[in-house]
């Protein structure tokens, strides 16, 4: 198991390796060939970025039974895209966008484990496609419930800039069957379910979206969110917790 990180350190893009609260240079992505410079950073002393830079993230709707809310369980995995623009990383925020605030949109956070995909990825099975995850980390799929229910489509529900918060690092080896997602707001439990209530297993998740879109290494699948997630408003602060990864931190403020 290792723990990667991106970051910003004396002024440059570079990622390292965690141990501890120390990050451990290396002269390359992790998703390419790599050795460790011998140059050292303290956690407090970098800015985080998003740990991977998508082409696309595909989430999955309705994925846990917890979620389901006595609605019946899709019968095959639900894959929608969120944008990449979407994407922020750990303390950065999460801006309700001016027209949801004037509208009264309510918006919600989803706890989500996301899988961050290290080779190019088609038309895998399910009894390979564990070979594709490079890594897994935080992910919270913002959501404004009033455009999700009567908007067309959800591009703006789901897609609205900040919605795709990740980080703050990803981690390998980890078991995507057993992987406990919890959400807070303002320190408060919200959300907090093991991975072992998903309806479709990441196994299938990916045989399902690679059949028909390339995922490309770095791309994010971000698998379903547990429970009835909580509102947030301008002000308040939203943690994503996934066992063996960490803790990622959001704020929440108003867009002008």
């Amino acid at each position: 198991m290792t723990t990667y990180a991106r970051y910003i350190a004396n002024g440059a893009v570079t990622h390292g390796i965690l141990d501890g609260d120390i990050l451990k240079e290396i002269s390359n992505s992790p998703l390419e060939d790599h050795s460790e410079t011998g140059k050292s950073h303290s956690v407090s002393d970098v800015t985080l970025l998003s740990p991977t830079e998508p082409s696309k993230v595909v989430a999955i709707g309705l994925n846990y039974k917890s979620h389901l809310g006595g609605r019946p369980g899709p019968n095959a995995p639900e894959p929608f895209l969120k944008a990449p623009t979407t994407v922020i990383a750990q303390n950065e925020d999460i801006v309700i966008p001016k027209v949801a605030l004037d509208e009264g949109v309510k918006i919600q956070p989803e706890a989500e484990l996301a899988l961050v995909i290290g080779k190019k990825c088609k038309s895998a099975s399910q009894a390979d496609a564990l070979d594709y995850v490079f890594a897994y980390t935080c992910g919270n799929d913002v959501s404004a419930r009033d455009w999700q229910q009567n908007d067309l489509q959800w591009a703006r529900a789901k897609s609205s800039d900040t919605f795709g918060p990740i980080g703050p690092w990803m981690t390998t080896d980890l078991d995507p069957t057993n992987i406990q997602v919890t959400c807070r707001i303002n320190g408060e439990e919200k959300q907090n379910q093991n991975t072992s209530d998903l309806l479709h297993p990441v196994t299938k998740i990916i045989e399902y979206v690679s059949a028909v879109i390339t995922l490309n290494p770095g791309d994010v699948i971000m698998t379903g969110t547990p429970g009835t997630p909580g509102d947030i408003h301008p002000g308040d602060v939203v943690e994503v917790e996934i066992s063996g990864v960490g803790v990622l931190r959001n704020p929440v403020v108003a867009g002008s």
